[in-house]
């Protein structure tokens, strides 16, 4: 018994901070939005905790995305913006009642904020979401898009080359099909990954360019939480 107190008494502030919050989330069964690291993946689901585990409700059609020892945040919500970043234990697991559910290990720290600072999302089935500039004709799908940044994927060696990480490039353009565009004032590149480059870029604050994104994203994210209902 003495062991198991001491054990208790050694718990930082922090961790039990985060007890707390997750009890809390638990308790009164508040929504939270996650997000797969590494991935394009946000659904909002529901947690509960249990004999030092957290539980979390998975959506019936996220069958790829998850994996042992990868990471799911999320946002506390009324927590003035801190997030908990959770290891993933069991990617698939069945409660008693046959609800799917995965289940993570509880943090010991709240995690440093996403640096992205907007959701992600997989534009990959859209062949007519384009990134173009004025100084030459070739065309680089957007596989990946937020309202701050995207994931181009580069055809051929000169096309990398032309994207030079941390060098701006001016004269871009965020084609949607042929009807609208998202005029860019830079896009720096940030990462080369294979065949794609990810970009931060800048909008211009001329025109109905951000009206035009933040459309397509408000669209891209209804699509997103249908598809992963939980």
């Amino acid at each position: 018994m003495a062991r198991f107190m001491n054990l208790l008494g050694s718990q930082s502030k922090e961790d039990k901070e985060i007890l707390a919050a997750l009890n809390v989330l638990d308790k009164h069964r508040v929504p939270v939005r996650m997000e797969v690291e590494n991935s394009s993946i946000h659904f909002n689901t529901r947690i509960s905790v249990k004999s030092a585990t957290v539980i979390v409700a998975k959506p019936m059609n996220l069958k790829e995305g998850l994996a042992k020892g990868g990471t799911v945040r999320f946002k506390v919500p009324d927590a003035d913006g801190r997030e908990l970043r959770m290891e993933v234990l069991t990617p698939h697991f069945n409660l008693t009642n046959g609800n799917p559910v995965f289940l993570c290990k509880i943090p010991t720290t709240f995690a440093q904020s996403n640096m992205r600072g907007a959701l992600r999302f997989n534009t990959s089935r859209f062949t007519n979401v384009t990134l173009a500039f004025a100084d030459h004709a070739e065309r680089y799908r957007v596989v990946d898009l937020s309202l701050g940044g995207c994931k181009v994927f580069l055809t051929n060696k000169e096309a990398k080359e032309r994207f030079k990480v941390g060098l701006p490039m001016h004269g871009a353009r965020i084609e949607l099909g042929n009807k609208a565009s998202v005029q860019l004032q830079a896009v720096i590149p940030r990462n080369h990954r294979g065949q794609a480059v990810g970009c931060q870029f800048e909008l211009t604050d001329e025109g109905p360019s951000k009206k035009y994104l933040t459309h397509l994203l408000q669209s891209l994210e209804k699509a997103e939480l249908e598809r992963y209902r939980t």
